[in-house]
C-alpha cells in the first residue's frame, strides 16, 4: 500500500473503533513515531468515547439516586446505596480518564507549537481533576500537580511568543543574507550574528518553555549547523548530541526527530570525523548506546558514525517504513562503514537490506544508487564464494551498468556527494572500472560453477575492457597510477589463462599466462605483489600438466617465496595447494614424460 492508504487505513481504524484502551494504546503509537495527525484524530476519537462513557455512567448513577431515595429500607435500600458507590466510582474513573485525554491533547498541542491549544487543554483536565473528580494541587497527586504546573507553563510560553518569533526571524533572516553574500569575511560575521539570535532564542526557550522542550532540542540543531558553517566541528558536535538527547528523552528513541538527528550527527562524523576531538566523539548520550568498546577504549570516528546509523534504523523506519529511499540509503552508509572495518558478511547484509527498501528490483528500471548497490553486492559474494548468488547478482548489475551507461557517463559530479567516505552512486569515472569489476566476478563464478562458455565470454569481454582502461589511461590529474593498470590487464589475462587452464587448453592457457608475467615482472611495484606469486603457481600448474616437472618446481618455488615475501600465512588455502603441486613435481623431476597430446 502507498503512505496515502496506508493512513487512510489506520484513520479509518481509529474512527471504527470503540474500545478506549485501544484508542488511547493507537495514539500513542502514532506519537512516537511522529503521526502527530493520527495520533490527533485518535485523541479525539477518545475524548467522543470518553464523553460518551461519562454521559452514560451519569444517567446510571442518577438513576440509582432515584431508587436510592425510593427505597423504604431494608435489603432493597442497601442494594441501590452499593449500585450507587459502583456508579459514584465508575463516575471518578471514566472522569480521570478524560482528564487524562486533555492532557494529552496538550502535549500534543504543545508539540505541534500550539501553545495556547495546549495551555486549553490543559486548564480543561484540570478543571476536570477539580469539578469531577475533586482532585487538588499540593495534596500529593502527581497528575494534578504536573497539569497545573503545564498551565502556567504553557501561559509563559504564551506570554514570550512574540519575543521568541521575532528572535527566530532575526535568524531567519540572517540566514538568507548569508545565503546571498560572497564574501567569505563577511559570511562569517553574519554567521556569528545568527547564532547569537538562535543563543538567545534557546535562553528564552529554556526559562519559558522548558530546557528540555523539543523546541528548545530544534534551536540546539539550527545552532549546530552554524557552528558546522563555522568550522567549529566540536561544538557543532555536541550540540546536536545534546539535541538528540532532549528528543530521545521527550519523545521516545523511535521518534522520527531522533532518527532525523541522528543522521545529522552522523553526517558530521562522515565528513569531519577526524577534525572533532575524541572528549567530543565519545561524549554520552543518545546518539550511541556506547562511546567505548568492552575494553574501555574510545571508539574511532567510524565507529561512532556506524554507531549512530544503526541507531537511527529504526526510528526512521518506523516512520517512513521498510521500504523507503531515506531507509535504504541509511542501510548503504551502514554497509559501507561494515565494509571499510573488513566486515564483509555484516556489509553485504547491509547492502542487501538497502535494495530491499529501495523496492528493487523495479519493473522500470533502477536509480544509480540501486545499481552501485549491485556493484558492491556482486564484490561481497565474489569474496565470501558465494558463487551462486554472484551469478545471479552479477547479471542484474551489469544489466543496469548497461541499461544506466548514458545516465551515468553524462552525470555531473555533485559537490554534496564528496564525503570523507560514503560513496552512494557510480562516478563517471569509474563506470568502466565497476563493468570490469562485475565481470571478473561473473567470470570466476562460472568458473567454479564448471560452466566453460559463460565464464570464456566474461573473462575476456573484462580483459578487453581492461586493456581500453590501461591504454585510454594517461596519467594525469585524476587517472590512476600506471600500477594499477597493469594490475587489472594482469588479472584479467590471469583470469582468463585459468578458464583455458581448466578446460585443458594448454597452449591457450599459456598464451595468457606468460604475458600477464611479464608485464608483472616489468614493474619493481608489481613484480612484488600477490598477483605475480598467483600467476607463478598458475604456471607452475600448467607445467606440471605438461609434464614439464623441473620447469614447474621452478616457478612453484618462486610462487612460495614471493608469498612469504607478502605475507600470506604458511596455513593459507592457496599455500597449501601449491605446497602439494611442488611435492608432486619434485617427486616426478627426474621422470619427466611426453606433455599430453
Amino acid at each position: 500500500p502507498t503512505p496515502g492508504e496506508l493512513h487512510r487505513r489506520r484513520l479509518r481504524e481509529v474512527q471504527e473503533c470503540d474500545d478506549i484502551d485501544a484508542i488511547l494504546e493507537t495514539a500513542s503509537d502514532h506519537l512516537s513515531l511522529g503521526r502527530n495527525e493520527l495520533a490527533m484524530a485518535s485523541y479525539r476519537r477518545a475524548m467522543k468515547v470518553s464523553f460518551a462513557d461519562v454521559i452514560s455512567v451519569k444517567r446510571r448513577l442518577v438513576e440509582a439516586k432515584r431508587r436510592s431515595a425510593a427505597a423504604a429500607g431494608g435489603g432493597e435500600a442497601d442494594l441501590t446505596r452499593r449500585q450507587e458507590r459502583a456508579f459514584e466510582l465508575s463516575l471518578l474513573q471514566v472522569a480521570s480518564r478524560v482528564a487524562d485525554v486533555h492532557n494529552n491533547l496538550g502535549v500534543l498541542h504543545e508539540l505541534n507549537g500550539e501553545y495556547g491549544r495546549a495551555r486549553a487543554s490543559y486548564a480543561d483536565a484540570l478543571e476536570v481533576y477539580h469539578n469531577t473528580c475533586k482532585r487538588y494541587e499540593e495534596a500529593g497527586d502527581p497528575d494534578v500537580d504536573r497539569t497545573k504546573a503545564n498551565v502556567e507553563r504553557m501561559e509563559n510560553a504564551c506570554a514570550s511568543a512574540g519575543e521568541r518569533r521575532e528572535l527566530h526571524d532575526r535568524a531567519n533572516r540572517l540566514a538568507g543574507d548569508v545565503a546571498r553574500e560572497r564574501s567569505s569575511g563577511a559570511r562569517r560575521e553574519l554567521l556569528l550574528r545568527q547564532r547569537e539570535a538562535l543563543r538567545d532564542a534557546l535562553e528564552l526557550e529554556g526559562s519559558t518553555i522548558g530546557p528540555s522542550h523539543p523546541a528548545s532540542a530544534s534551536t540546539l540543531i539550527q545552532m549546530g549547523k552554524i557552528d558546522y558553517e563555522l568550522r567549529r566541528y566540536d561544538d557543532a558536535a555536541s550540540g546536536i548530541r545534546r539535541a538528540g538527547d532532549i528528543l530521545a528523552t521527550s519523545l521516545g528513541g523511535n521518534h522520527p526527530r531522533v532518527g532525523r538527528a541522528l543522521l545529522l550527527l552522523a553526517s558530521i562524523y562522515e565528513r569531519r570525523g577526524d577534525e572533532i576531538s575524541p572528549a567530543v566523539r565519545t561524549g554520552s548520550g543518545p546518539a550511541t548506546p556506547s562511546s567505548r568498546n568492552v575494553s574501555g577504549e574510545a571508539v574511532s570516528s567510524d565507529d561512532a558514525e556506524l554507531g549512530l546509523y544503526v541507531d537511527a534504523l529504526d526510528p526512521l523506519k518506523g516512520a517512513l517504513g521498510e521500504v523507503h529511499d531515506e531507509v535504504g540509503r541509511l542501510y548503504a552508509r551502514i554497509g559501507h562503514l561494515y565494509g571499510k572495518k573488513g566486515d564483509s558478511s555484516l556489509s553485504l547484509l547491509a547492502r542487501k537490506a538497502s535494495l530491499r527498501s529501495y523496492g528493487e528490483p523495479l519493473p522500470g528500471g533502477a536509480t544509480p544508487e540501486v545499481t552501485y548497490l549491485w556493484v558492491r553486492v556482486v564484490e561481497h559474494l565474489a569474496e565470501q564464494r558465494n558463487w551462486d548468488d554472484a551469478v545471479v547478482a552479477g547479471r542484474r548489475a551489469l544489466f543496469l551498468l548497461r541499461r544506466n551507461r548514458t545516465a551515468i557517463l553524462e552525470a555531473r559530479e555533485d559537490p554534496n556527494d564528496r564525503r570523507r567516505g560514503a560513496p552512494t552512486r557510480i562516478a563517471p569515472g569509474e563506470y568502466d572500472a565497476s563493468v570490469h569489476s562485475v565481470l571478473q566476478a561473473l567470470g570466476q563464478a562460472h568458473q567454479s560453477r564448471s560452466e566453460d562458455r559463460p565464464a570464456a565470454l566474461a573473462t575476456g569481454e573484462s580483459l578487453r575492457l581492461a586493456w581500453v582502461m590501461a591504454l585510454s589511461n594517461d596519467g594525469g590529474p585524476g587517472g590512476e597510477a600506471e600500477s594499477d593498470s597493469v594490475l587489472r590487464v594482469c588479472r584479467a589475462l590471469k583470469r582468463l589463462g585459468k578458464g583455458h587452464l581448466l578446460a585443458n587448453r594448454h597452449a591457450a592457457a599459456q598464451s595468457c599466462l606468460v604475458p600477464a608475467l611479464e608485464l608483472l615482472r616489468s614493474g619493481a611495484e608489481t613484480s612484488r605483489t600477490v598477483d605475480c606469486a598467483s600467476v607463478l603457481g598458475s604456471l607452475g600448474f600448467l607445467h606440471l600438466r605438461l609434464r614439464r616437472y623441473a620447469e614447474s618446481a621452478g616457478f612453484l618455488r618462486e610462487c612460495l617465496r614471493l608469498y612469504g615475501e607478502c605475507g600470506v600465512a604458511e596455513g593459507d588455502r592457496e599455500t597449501e595447494k601449491v605446497r602439494s603441486w611442488l611435492e608432486t613435481a619434485t617427486s616426478r623431476e627426474g621422470a619427466a614424460g611426453p606433455p599430453p597430446g
